[in-house]
């Protein structure tokens, strides 16, 4: 019988470099999804960029994951899923806080503290109430094609910062996109009085 969420189905990303950084949606970044986004880019070279976006709450939560992806768990108050982007959105991935536990197949280090996993096995501990203390499960991811993405920000679509780990797993996408700017020492009204300036 065909899995009614096969988002939850073992796919592993492959994965040459990361890059760890931060990208902020300019106010002038007026595409509907990408809009106030802010994105952890985590793969750029010659074939394009890719990382996840980490202020889109999915409209279904981890245990209707969990129970769709038949992995028997106590359910418990309601925990978020995020969007991680457009492309593969059937496919799952994990960030969470590295503090000294077990590692994961498909499982690398996105940058001192925070890890990245693809394996099935991560939610299946997950169910358990054995996986990481402190993670999101994002579907899907963000891509760009070669030099896609360098054309954007030299059009002032995005802005770039080191990444803040403090900003991950926020539910509020306007509130993180906020944060990230005061990151920068700007903030909406500023940007949005340049624009009009401009």
């Amino acid at each position: 019988m065909q899995k009614q969420h096969p988002e939850l189905d073992e796919a592993p990303v492959q994965v040459e470099t990361l890059t760890p950084t931060m990208l902020i949606a300019a106010p002038a970044l007026e595409d509907g999804f990408f809009a106030h986004s802010v994105i952890l880019l985590m793969d750029r070279g010659e074939h394009g960029a890719g990382g996840m976006v980490l202020n889109r709450v999915a409209p279904v939560d981890l245990d209707v994951l969990l129970t769709a992806g038949g992995l028997e768990h106590q359910p418990g108050a309601a925990r978020p899923v995020w969007l991680g982007g457009p492309v593969a959105p059937q496919s799952g991935l994990v960030l969470y806080l590295d503090e000294g536990g077990k590692r994961y197949e498909h499982d690398v280090e996105v940058m001192p503290g925070l890890r990245l996993s693809a394996s099935m096995e991560v939610l299946r501990d997950v169910a358990q109430g054995k996986g990481p203390r402190v993670f999101g499960l994002f579907l899907g991811r963000a891509g760009w094609g070669p030099g896609q993405l360098e054309k954007e920000i030299a059009q002032g679509s995005w802005l770039t910062c080191e990444p803040k780990l403090d900003l991950l797993f926020g539910t509020e996408t306007d509130d993180v996109w906020r944060q990230a700017l005061r990151s920068l020492g700007l903030d909406e009204a500023h940007l949005y009085r340049g624009i009009a300036e401009a």
